[in-house]
């Protein structure tokens, strides 16, 4: 059959139908939201132009973004249309009267949503039965261009968010330190950067007017680092005190100083799973999330020691214990290569035969090959293959504590001394346990972030049903 004309009618139905089909909704992941308004107990607000308004950014398995005037970050979990936010760790600036009532309403509404509905760039958070939040995409506030407008190379600096954690991989600026050190990384939320120089970390405020990024002062940690390490440290600082130009293409952060040099970053965790033989792909973040112990070491039984050598990844952390002394820190992935992102922290426990153990936290910094399967991973570096099963049972929580600078005096089953800590910003307590890989330092307040385990098998009647494990120091003062 030959269709010889058009009605005018069907012919603009058509041209409707073509350009919703061109239209496109955000992800719901990887978008940079903005809250537009919010009901609680049935009553409608929405943020005046003069507020700050919340952001909220969904990456793999962490939330991260800004109350307006505080940064916040934590986990949670999706399944179809519901959603569930975990513990949320924020930071604890004052605020002005008119940002802090609204930062109570979204931070009380977002710990208790239960479900979100995706329409055209709105994203709409259900707490309860009538509570809800309301998010326009980043992208969608900026505009987007009409159809048959000449397509702009980059959208305009201040549609971008970036919001989220990056990689040093280039750049002319600086030459990244040889062996085992880490490299620079910068994570960016709600205004505030904090990362890595490769050694120590770092902290401080930044600002965006145009396509010009300026960090304000930064403050550092000061760790003993190797030479080359303090070279590439130095170099990095220097750079980030200029104000930078910046330009974002995919997955690449490109700064540029006043003088033409530039670093170039790639966003943590983009790295995607191809199969492989023998039913494995190559690690990616989301595959990597969990717990694993040593089974094999070159096709050789693990060996024994006094605990079970482990590895666990989650957000963006590695940690476990060699069999002796516990370890953590921040990675990121290159293909199938695990990069560390600084060094790791380690406690210095005097341990029995060394000889006998794996130097797990030596092949790590080796920057070793990754492949994962439903039941384990692998881990190749340096000729030496571990093989490691996935600890399926192992679930827990990680929490943000604040510990105390002095123990104080308590009563367990006998008289001893006790932490004093707040778990999520709660009330100062008595911890009574230990806390498997920290290290007191007596004068000296420590922000940590730990993960809550249940302990498996039968459980003495003297000892703690849970077990606590050091994730990440995140500060000291």
């Amino acid at each position: 059959m030959q269709l010889r004309s058009l009605s005018p009618l069907l012919l603009l139905s058509a041209l409707a139908l073509a350009g919703n089909a061109g239209a496109q909704t955000p992800a719901l992941t990887g978008t940079a939201w903005t809250l537009t308004g919010l009901t609680e107990d049935g009553r409608t607000l929405t943020p005046g132009r003069s507020v700050p308004r919340p952001t909220l950014r969904l990456d793999e398995r962490m939330v991260s973004g800004s109350t307006g005037c505080n940064v916040y970050r934590g986990a949670y979990a999706t399944r179809g249309d519901l959603l569930r936010f975990g513990p949320l760790a924020t930071t604890r600036r004052a605020c002005p009267d008119r940002v802090d009532g609204l930062e109570a309403r979204f931070l009380n509404l977002l710990r208790q949503v239960g479900h979100y509905r995706l329409s055209g760039g709105t994203l709409t958070l259900f707490s309860g039965s009538q509570d809800r939040l309301v998010f326009t995409a980043s992208s969608a506030a900026a505009g987007t261009p009409n159809p048959g407008s000449p397509t702009r190379p980059e959208a305009p600096m201040n549609a971008l968010n970036l919001d989220g954690t990056w990689t040093l991989t280039g750049g002319t600026a600086l030459r990244p330190a040889s062996g085992n050190g880490g490299l620079p990384a910068l994570t960016f939320a709600g205004g505030r950067v904090s990362g890595t120089t490769g050694c120590n970390r770092l902290t401080g405020d930044t600002r965006l007017s145009g396509d010009t990024l300026t960090f304000g002062p930064l403050a550092t940690t000061r760790m003993l680092c190797a030479p080359d390490m303090n070279v590439q440290e130095q170099a990095f600082l220097a750079f980030l005190r200029t104000p930078l130009r910046v330009r974002v293409q995919g997955q690449t952060l490109t700064l540029t100083n006043a003088a033409g040099r530039t670093l170039a970053f790639t966003r943590t965790g983009t790295a995607s799973g191809t199969p492989q033989t023998g039913g494995q792909t190559q690690a990616n973040t989301a595959a990597l999330e969990g717990r694993y112990t040593l089974a094999t070491v070159n096709g050789e039984a693990a060996p024994r020691t006094a605990q079970p050598i482990t590895l666990f990844f989650q957000g963006g952390r590695i940690g476990g214990s060699d069999g002796c002394n516990g370890f953590g820190g921040g990675y990121t992935l290159d293909g199938s290569r695990l990069l560390l992102v600084g060094p790791l922290a380690s406690t210095l426990r005097a341990c029995l035969d060394p000889a006998e153990t794996v130097n797990l936290p030596a092949l790590l910094n080796a920057r070793p090959t990754l492949s994962v399967s439903p039941g384990g991973l692998t881990v190749v570096a340096n000729g030496t293959t571990l093989v490691f099963t996935r600890d399926a049972a192992a679930q827990g929580r990680v929490q943000m504590w604040t510990v105390a600078p002095q123990r104080v005096p308590c009563t367990g089953v006998a008289p001893m001394s006790c932490l004093r800590v707040q778990r999520d910003g709660g009330p100062w307590e008595l911890f009574y346990g230990e806390i498997e890989g920290f290290t007191f330092q007596p004068g000296v307040t420590q922000v940590i972030r730990v993960r809550e385990e249940d302990r498996s098998g039968p459980v003495p009647a003297d000892i703690s049903s849970k077990r606590y494990v050091l994730v990440e120091v995140v500060e000291r003062r």
